[in-house]
């Protein structure tokens, strides 16, 4: 059983997702990768990443003005508006409580590869560098096993 509190925040919830969506796509045209990409072909991958960035600033932006907008128009507080923003979060993270995790856990694997990477690269080195001092050793050996044979024939010989 809904109150009519609850319903009200339900509708303004489902307005706040079509509302970002619309924006989302709109800003989406406006910094699309492909049109740059026609343009120049050159450093794609760096011109999709500046495009990402620039639409999460554009949206960032948007939402400031918008929040910016309530507070003077609404005469709401910026607490109130926290303290909605807190409540939602909360839930959020009751309903999926690695839905703020993702994104870290994402950067966290990202850097555990790194150092691996490098990990890895060190221990190349430094197993080509044990491989040469084992092939000069060999290299060493077979010279000395060379030399006793030498030293054996030529015994025989006497």
């Amino acid at each position: 059983m809904t109150t009519k509190a609850t319903e009200k925040i339900i509708e303004a919830l489902t307005q706040l997702v079509e509302g970002f969506a619309e924006l989302q796509e709109k800003l989406e045209e406006d910094y699309d990768p492909e049109v740059a990409a026609e343009s120049d072909d050159d450093d794609t991958d760096s011109e999709e990443e500046e495009s990402a960035t620039g639409i999460e600033e554009a949206i960032v932006t948007e939402i400031k003005a918008a929040v910016e907008s309530v507070i003077e128009n609404e005469d709401c507080a910026p607490e109130d508006l926290a303290s909605i923003v807190s409540a939602l979060t909360d839930a959020l993270e009751e309903i999926d409580p690695e839905v703020f995790s993702h994104g870290e856990a994402e950067e966290e694997e990202e850097e555990e590869e790194e150092e691996y990477e490098d990990i890895d690269e060190d221990f190349d080195e430094d197993y080509d560098d044990e491989d040469e001092d084992e092939d000069e050793d060999d290299e060493d050996e077979d010279e000395e096993e060379d030399e006793e044979d030498e030293d054996e024939d030529e015994d025989d010989d006497d």
